[in-house]
């Protein structure tokens, strides 16, 4: 006869449990779900001049292509805060502005302020994810009983390693008065295969954050 013993809580139960346990501690550590950060921000407490109406965006990429994104990008996102922003790439298509043509373009223009982003190191982070046991079942044919019997036996799974990049992009913005620098901050998130995600992110999170500090215009 087929007899199974010493049976205990359904295996499939323990693991599924198990299961949402290591998804919820990997998700403390590699931040699921979340989206860009922001660190190392700084604002010039002695700003007073009000929102900026008009600006200059400035893309410091290699990339022809990556640069005419990142600015296109701010462009539309101030634009939403009633901001009217120009893409340097219109005004300079041939290269990146240095300081020089940016100067010269604020004051023929007469832009309120310049917006300027470009990309950092890429910052490679390695985690350690530690082992831990599980208890799997093993059955067997006793003969003497003539049954099958069910035991549990625990497993030791070891740990390893994950290793993730980080993308940092800094955005500075400076007014036209005295091209003085009045906010700082980096743009901070995982390192993915779309740079349009990433710039849709940090460009969400960058131009909420300038509307909050008085740099610009409150979202109506």
């Amino acid at each position: 006869m087929y007899k199974i013993l010493h049976s205990r809580k359904p295996v499939w139960e323990q693991s599924l449990r198990r299961g949402f346990l290591i998804l919820g501690v990997l998700g403390l550590v590699y931040g699921w779900g979340s989206s860009a950060n922001l660190v190392n921000m700084w604002r010039d407490p002695s700003f007073q001049r009000g929102p900026m109406k008009t600006m200059l965006i400035v893309g410091v990429y290699k990339n022809p292509v990556a640069r005419r994104l990142w600015e296109d990008g701010f462009v539309a996102e101030l634009s939403e805060n009633g901001t009217t922003a120009t893409p340097s790439y219109q005004l300079f298509p041939n290269a990146v502005p240095d300081t020089a043509h940016i100067a010269e373009a604020m004051r023929a223009r007469g832009y309120d302020g310049v917006l300027i982003t470009r990309r950092l190191p890429t910052q490679v982070i390695t985690n350690y994810v530690p082992g831990y046991v599980t208890t799997v079942p093993v059955t067997r044919y006793n003969w003497w009983t003539d049954a099958y019997h069910t035991y549990y036996q625990e497993v030791y799974q070891p740990g390893y390693t994950e290793t993730e990049r980080l993308a940092h992009h800094e955005i500075n913005v400076w007014t036209t008065k005295n091209s003085h620098l009045i906010w700082a901050g980096t743009g901070e998130m995982l390192d993915t295969t779309s740079r349009e995600d990433v710039i849709h992110e940090i460009t969400q999170m960058i131009v909420p954050e300038l509307a909050r500090q008085g740099i610009i215009p409150a979202k109506k």
